[in-house]
């Protein structure tokens, strides 16, 4: 039978606990305050100096370089889609592609790949190995190497607008940590992400 002492200990300890969980979503919470900040200030600027089409991929590429740079990402690919789950903009971890085959790599990636298990699923997706994993999908001369994972999907409601993709040469790069922080954050993007399709639509 415990003694009281033994009771207080715990429940001192449980305390504790609960108490450092909480200074690390904060500190969480802060720092993707402080991205949401630095990306809507940078989105504003972009709407000074450029309209239509390019806006928007200036607006993706902003996206991307600040999601890799926070998660200390190799690479990131990013696509934004219509109400009808179509895609109207994207940027390629590889890099400029001809139009044929950034297309077929686009179709294939959402019919079995991991940003379509996230498009279906409407959830983040942690891969920790792709070697074990059997959500990502490598294809032949592939540019770069990917050892880990992380797919985040921007939502409004149940509507997918944008479906991010970062990853890394190394498994287990990324994290549940970094997943928190993504879940945090990402409604920011998604809100910088409609915002860009109704301008768009609307020019």
């Amino acid at each position: 039978m415990n003694s009281p002492r033994q009771h207080s200990s715990e429940a001192l300890a449980l305390e504790v606990a609960s108490l450092k969980k909480l200074v690390v979503d904060l500190s969480k919470y802060k720092r993707a305050m402080e991205a949401q900040k630095e990306l809507f200030r940078s989105i504003l600027m972009m709407s000074n100096v450029a309209s239509g089409k390019l806006m928007l991929r200036s607006i993706l590429l902003e996206i991307s370089e600040v999601t890799r740079d926070l998660l200390k990402a190799q690479d990131a690919s990013l696509f934004i889609l219509n109400p009808k789950g179509v895609i109207i903009e994207s940027i390629l971890a590889r890099g400029p592609t001809i139009q044929e085959e950034k297309t077929h790599l686009i179709g294939t990636i959402l019919d079995r790949g991991l940003a379509g298990w996230v498009y279906r699923y409407r959830r983040m997706a942690l891969v920790k190995d792709t070697q074990q994993d059997e959500r990502w999908l490598n294809f032949e001369n592939q540019p770069y190497e990917v050892g880990s994972a992380l797919c985040v999907p921007f939502l409004r409601g149940s509507l997918v607008l944008g479906i991010l993709t970062l990853t890394h040469p190394k498994p287990r790069h990324f994290n549940e940590d970094m997943e928190d922080f993504m879940s945090m954050f990402s409604p920011s993007i998604a809100i910088a992400l409609d915002h860009a399709r109704i301008y768009l639509e609307s020019h």
